[in-house]
């Protein structure tokens, strides 16, 4: 009976600390030599950690509507960088940049603890960090 309860333990533990590495993958999954910009309406926000998603509806090249969700940093980090829980709203027009997934998911990578990319709401731009300076 003890044997059976330390290897439940132990698969436990194994598949509890395969969920907490997913869910601090980095930027492997996303092509960081590529920059797209996407012009859409904020669905969602989730203003939470690990991560803040932004979740829109942005066209691709041939018009048709696609469901992006845009990861960034940890909600304290982005404060840090000049950012509000309010800095973008469902609702709101967004243009964005991103990096995109590597497979073509409509997911990508638009900040980090190093860098974050364009992001203009409502026409006002908001704060970006590391690498070029906002582009017009």
């Amino acid at each position: 009976m003890e044997k059976k309860f330390l290897l439940v333990s132990a698969v436990a533990a194994g598949l509890l600390s395969a969920t907490a590495a997913f869910a601090h993958h980095g930027t492997a999954g996303y092509d960081m030599a590529k920059v797209v910009t996407l012009t859409g309406a904020v669905t969602k926000v989730d203003w939470t950690n690990p991560h803040i998603v932004i979740y829109m509806d942005a066209k691709d090249a041939g018009g048709n509507l696609q469901h992006w969700s845009l990861e960034l940093s940890a909600p304290l980090l982005m404060q840090r960088f000049g950012w509000t829980k309010n800095s973008v709203k469902a609702g709101d027009q967004l243009v964005a940049e991103t990096h995109p997934a590597k497979n073509g998911a409509p997911v990508g990578t638009s900040g980090t603890a190093t860098f974050i990319l364009k992001f203009v709401v409502n026409g006002t731009p908001l704060p970006v960090v590391g690498g070029a300076p906002l582009r017009e």
